[in-house]
């Protein structure tokens, strides 16, 4: 009881610490059965689904839905039916299992599913059947993928027999889970076991027919309750076992089972690993399970509704799957009781702020507009009012950072807009900046993009003087270093890249109708000399594809930190990334050449790509 306590206050700390934001995916909102799309395609915010149950993802990121008889999948605005009864789930016939190409299929409740990612073919727990089915992979919408019986007897009130895959009975499986070696585990849930498909057999792995409890042992000698889903992570498999409201784990070469999780549960049906953390379905929440910590991400212990919103203020009515999408770095889960798929945002809603260089400047002084904004916004837009205003520096108003300089004198206001996955935020400072006219010689300042730079990264020394210079006079030593992109020693702001390792000190020599003046910073740019390793990024890294348009995928084979710089050297994403595949956005990106850098504690690798929305 003490340890239940602790845990539930440990639940309630943390409920508001991942602010993620819940959005509908698909679907239209009801609660109860029997509303149908009897079409095959259809947008996907008005599909009507019927007690949808499992989702799943494929490796071309189409998501599939099993709906009351039948197989949804979901691609961009379109949700297709792709086989089973099209029609009222309660007509005569819906349900039924019959192995044939798209509607004309059969299926009775199907529920968990688990893609092959060698072939993209569906594996597909036909729980009211009490059968394994295979759903062939996606070709095309005209051609109807086929349905047939994988594993099981067909029964009416399921049984349990170890046998050939054939000949094997179940008793409503519910969940499934397919390891890399083609191997398949299933949540046998009224049978209360474990079952393995490999080689063309059926067998149990743990757990015993027909008895249900809480146990830990080897095989036969654990006990489960109405196990409901499974994952595998490395060489265990992970169970949300329901009715022990606990997360257990089975090692897959001895089959001892011990236990993960056993308070704060109430009810687990579905579970995924991302990286380190699991992501626990409930029926009116989703937990989150990191380092030994069990938290609230989205929705209430006891509250049910219909809400989209951030964090612990969403409402599920009951949540039966949950998957990862790697390509959108985005969780999915279906609602049934509200007969919609959710999608839970890796980030809240962005909140706006910006800062500015100066709020008091002279006729062009060169100001730096930066964006400050939290819960990492992905897309920017400027406003600035007057428009008498240049921008500088190849930036523009897309950017997440802008450089300008203002030829009238005035007051000026500035507005930024962000956006990113979850929603968009603004902030407008009216009269920000002041512009003041000359009067005297420049008062000389400066700043560079970076002052840590590698060797041949990069940078850009950017003018900050006041008074309106009129000509510029940059000097660097020692002397390793080149001008870069047509810049040179006279422009306001050079591009520079550093061919050596050292420190570097610049001084610039400002001039304007008035007089000169000059400012030396010492050391100011301290040059990395591990230069970027263009050769070996292969064994550290591959990013595809290249050209890219709308997304780059960076499959990392070890943990660090990327950067993806532009032709100038300026860095302008920065994403950790976790072993496997991440997804980077390139909506937004301009077409033309750019630098990713992959950085960790070993040394600094680079690939240069090219981004084509042609």
């Amino acid at each position: 009881m003490k340890n239940t306590l602790l845990c539930l206050l440990t639940l309630n700390l943390c409920a508001g610490v991942f602010a993620q934001t819940v959005k509908t995916h698909a679907g239209m909102q009801y609660t109860g059965t029997g509303s149908f799309t009897g079409y095959r395609n259809n947008h996907k915010d008005s599909v009507l689904f019927s007690a949808p149950m499992g989702i799943e993802v494929d490796t071309a990121g189409r998501l599939y839905v099993s709906n009351e008889h039948n197989i949804f999948w979901i691609s961009g605005n379109t949700a297709f039916l792709a086989a089973g009864y099209t029609l009222d789930p309660t007509d005569p016939g819906a349900a039924d299992s019959k192995d044939a190409a798209g509607s004309v299929a059969r299926f009775s409740r199907p529920a968990g599913m688990a893609i092959n990612p060698s072939t993209n073919e569906l594996m597909i727990c036909d729980q009211d059947n009490n059968q394994i089915r295979k759903m062939e992979k996606y070709i095309n919408n005209a051609t109807q993928q086929v349905v047939t019986t994988f594993a099981g007897v067909k029964l009416l009130n399921g049984a349990h027999l170890d046998a050939a895959k054939a000949s094997a009975k179940f008793n409503g499986p519910v969940g499934i889970a397919l390891a890399s070696n083609g191997d398949m585990y299933i949540a046998d849930r009224n049978n209360h076991v474990i079952r393995k498909i490999s080689g063309g057999n059926v067998t149990t792995i743990a757990g015993l027919a027909g008895t249900s409890g809480h146990t830990n042992g080897t095989g036969s000698a654990a006990r489960f309750a109405a196990p409901y889903n499974v994952c595998i992570d490395g060489n265990d498999l992970l169970v949300a076992d329901y009715g022990n409201s606990a997360i257990r784990k089975i090692n897959l070469s001895t089959f001892a089972v011990t236990d993960l999780i056993t308070s704060g549960l109430f009810g687990p049906k579905d579970l995924c690993k991302v990286g380190g953390v699991l992501y626990i379905a409930e029926g009116l929440c989703v937990k989150r399970y990191e380092s030994g910590l069990l938290s609230l991400y989205v929705g209430s212990n006891s509250q049910q509704g219909y809400v989209n919103a951030d964090g612990a203020a969403a409402r599920f009515e009951d949540i039966t799957g949950i998957v990862y999408h790697p390509k959108l770095n985005m969780l999915y889960v279906v609602d049934m009781g509200n007969n919609v798929v959710r999608s839970i945002s890796p980030n809240a809603r962005p909140v706006c702020s910006f800062t500015a260089s100066t709020t008091s400047a002279t006729k062009g002084q060169t100001v730096i507009l930066t964006n400050t904004s939290t819960n990492s916004p992905k897309t920017f837009k400027w406003t600035i009012n007057p428009s008498t205003y240049t921008l500088l520096n190849n930036t523009k108003l897309t950017d997440s950072v802008v450089y300008l300089s203002f030829s009238q004198t005035g007051t000026y206001s500035v507005k930024l807009w962000v956006s990113n996955q979850s929603g968009a935020d603004s902030l407008l400072k009216s009269n920000h900046i002041v512009i003041s006219s000359v009067t005297a010689p420049p008062v000389v300042d400066f700043s560079a993009s970076k002052t840590n730079p590698i060797t041949n990264e990069v940078i850009s020394l950017v003018d900050l003087s006041t008074n309106t210079p009129t000509s510029w006079k940059w000097r660097i030593s020692p002397g390793q270093f080149i001008w870069m992109n047509g810049t040179d020693s006279t422009s306001k702001i050079p591009n520079v890249k550093f061919t050596n390792g050292n420190n570097f000190t610049i001084t610039l020599i400002a001039t304007n109708a008035e007089g000169s003046n000059y400012l030396t910073k010492v050391d100011y740019i301290k040059v990395n000399g591990s230069s970027i390793n263009a050769l070996s990024h292969a064994n550290v890294f591959v990013a595809y594809p290249n050209p890219a348009n709308n997304g780059l995928a960076i499959n990392a084979f070890v943990k660090g930190s990327v950067q993806v710089l532009d032709a100038y050297g300026r860095v302008i994403e920065t994403i950790e990334v976790e072993e496997g595949v991440n997804e980077i956005n390139t909506t937004n990106y301009n077409n033309g050449a750019y630098f990713i850098q992959f950085i960790n504690e070993n040394g600094i690798y680079s690939e240069r790509i090219i981004v084509n929305h042609n």
